[in-house]
């Protein structure tokens, strides 16, 4: 880290150099970003050259790092969170669509149990409509989804609110409310430095009516919507300002013929799971079998949240 520091003010000598986040390569130098300019930085220690690893800094100081001599190859399933970011942010085409990483949920909602986590998504296609000024980011640039559910829960406790996905229940036990102390069961329960990865999302949940806005919000974790998860969504799918995941797509996920994909478990056992919700008396939700249906905001099903890197 000193070297890293001291070649850091080395090279401010003869230029404005102020990085924030550098990768360790694999020759112990650095491949830093700053403004969305990519640049190397040489490095000289003394001993055994790390090999991996990233770094992050601040005004010329390193503030948190990760250093590693063991030099494999990039991997979403071994890599901490802090190389993955760093290596988004470069830019390197190095994580595929599907791979899968193990975390383990902490609080006494889970004491410690360990869930496989899935890269499902990578594309931010403006094609597709990804930064669209009105378009949902749910699915688009590093979406990543638990595989399987990881407790159960209701969109809201009874049906006489009836609310978009920005106002319920839910919304508040998977995200940390302002002013809300008993606010982000799931979100608090996720490995310190993957909360730190973690970007804000901006979540569209439908409308009320063709002649009013959609329901936006701003969010950490969020469920998926009917048509972030299947290429036709029949009647079930009254968001519709978002697009199919790459994992899904890739998969050609119908909620009729090919829905395979879709299933998740819940203690080994295929169980139905909470999709977003839009205004009205009912919910999407997909089934035990992977297809599409709809239940009753006060149901109790699978909870299985998204939320985006970078």
């Amino acid at each position: 880290i000193r070297a890293v520091e001291e070649a850091l003010y080395t090279k401010n000598i003869d230029e404005e150099f102020n990085p924030s986040i550098c990768t360790i390569e694999s020759d112990g130098n650095l491949l830093c970003i700053q403004n969305s300019k990519i640049e190397n930085l040489k490095v000289e220690v003394n001993g055994i050259r790390p090999c991996g690893g990233a770094i992050v800094l601040n005004s010329l100081e390193v503030t948190d790092e990760t250093i590693s001599f063991t030099c494999d190859s990039p991997s979403f399933a071994k890599d901490d969170w802090l190389t993955i970011i760093a290596n988004i942010r470069l830019g390197k085409d190095v994580y595929k669509v599907g791979e899968e990483k193990e975390i383990v949920l902490n609080g006494e909602e889970f004491n410690n149990q360990s869930f496989t986590v899935r890269l499902a998504n990578v594309s931010n296609n403006k094609e597709d409509g990804c930064g669209g000024e009105d378009f949902s980011e749910t699915a688009c640039g590093f979406v990543v989804e638990f595989v399987d559910i990881i407790t159960k829960y209701n969109i809201n406790s009874s049906n006489t609110n009836i609310v978009a996905w920005s106002a319920s229940e839910m919304r508040k036990y998977l995200n940390v409310i302002e002013n809300e102390e008993d606010s982000g069961t799931i979100f608090k329960a996720l490995p310190e430095k993957l909360q730190k990865v973690i970007i804000p999302t901006k979540v569209i949940s439908g409308k009320v009516s063709s002649d009013k806005e959609d329901f936006e919000s701003e969010d950490k974790l969020y469920l998926l919507s009917t048509k972030e998860i299947y290429v036709t969504a029949a009647t079930h799918d009254p968001i519709t300002k978002t697009r199919q995941l790459d994992y899904y797509k890739e998969q050609k996920v119908t909620w009729d013929e090919f829905k395979t994909p879709a299933v998740k478990y819940y203690n080994d056992e295929a169980t139905q799971w909470w999709l977003r919700s839009a205004p009205g008396k009912t919910c999407p939700r997909v089934t035990a079998s992977g297809g599409l249906d709809a239940s009753y905001l006060y149901f109790i099903y699978g909870v299985a949240p998204a939320f985006r890197i970078g």
